[in-house]
């Protein structure tokens, strides 16, 4: 019979999830929280941890806690080092960060890792490893391109089994500045749109040209509202499908099938560009992120033998 054996904590910037799984994957208990590393004020990191996990260690008994995400970033509670790619999950194991928490135990912090492809400039991810490494395994992919859209989305090759490189697309965070902060928003309007304008932002970027040219394209979401050519609650479908289309474009190979994780608004909505792109997907296991926690605890030593 399967017991807790390993809590799996998923630290970003805006949320805190917590997972008491079993060796064999079985999740008996999960928290979630807006406890992001962002809201957590004065490094009281150990305080939230404590808070959300200690009614487990109290059920079970001591158990090993594996950390990924913003929580090992500069900004986070200890800063993890970066592991180099090509990078699996024993080069991934093999560099965990270790620190004592009273009250908890040995907590084991997952490295991020570093893309440099030559003659440009570094690439760096935290947190989409672990749930990557988990995704390898449960789709038996040895070759293979995930995608995890988001604030900063990654585009990241598998071969061989393991993580080769990845691209970042800073998309979300660039949709949210020019929404919030640009004169592109002084026209846009919340509401319930038909969801035209998001497929005609996706066929403008398909039409875009250079990588440059998005520059442009990006003065026709006033444009289209001052002659009125789409309505107020369209316009931020129309940035939206512009901003996904140009990263799908730059980023998918011809004949590749894509494999998205995300929320299932995210998942849907990069789906549907992908579609109208010609760009086949599919989506990513939901419970990748508990699974590829596991695998690293096991390669590192924490959970003895595989079930």
């Amino acid at each position: 019979m399967s017991t807790p054996s390993l809590i799996a904590v998923d630290w970003g910037t805006t949320n805190f999830r917590a997972y008491l799984a079993g060796a064999d994957g079985k999740v008996f208990a999960q928290r979630e929280s807006p406890k992001g590393i962002l809201s957590v004020e004065n490094g009281a990191f150990a305080g939230v941890l404590r808070g959300e996990v200690t009614a487990w260690i109290r059920a079970h008994g001591t158990l090993p806690v594996m950390m990924s995400g913003m929580i090992g970033s500069r900004q986070g509670w200890v800063e993890a080092p970066y592991v180099r790619c090509p990078a699996g999950v024993r080069s991934i194991a093999a560099e965990l960060t270790e620190f004592e928490v009273e009250g908890i135990g040995t907590v084991h912090l997952v490295p991020g890792l570093d893309h440099v492809p030559p003659g440009e400039p570094p690439d760096v991810m935290r947190g989409e490893e672990a749930q990557i490494v988990g995704a390898i395994a449960a789709l038996t992919a040895r070759e293979a391109t995930f995608v995890h859209p988001g604030t900063h989305s990654k585009w990241v090759a598998v071969s061989g089994g393991a993580i080769t490189g990845f691209t970042t697309y800073m998309t979300g965070e660039v949709y949210g500045a020019l929404r919030g902060h640009t004169i592109l928003g002084r026209l846009m309007r919340d509401g319930a749109p038909a969801g035209g304008g998001f497929l005609q932002g996706v066929e403008a970027a398909r039409r875009g040209g250079p990588a440059g040219r998005l520059l442009h394209q990006l003065f026709s979401v006033r444009t289209l509202g001052l002659f009125e050519l789409l309505p107020a609650d369209e316009l931020p479908e129309y940035l939206s499908g512009l901003l996904i289309g140009a990263e799908i474009a730059a980023s998918a190979r011809a004949g590749e099938t894509i494999t998205i994780f995300g929320s299932d608004e995210l998942t849907m909505r990069y789906g549907k560009a992908a579609e109208a792109l010609g760009v086949a997907w599919n989506r990513g296991p939901s419970d990748s992120v508990v699974a590829g926690h596991l695998l690293i605890a096991r390669a590192a030593g924490l959970l003895g033998a595989a079930p």
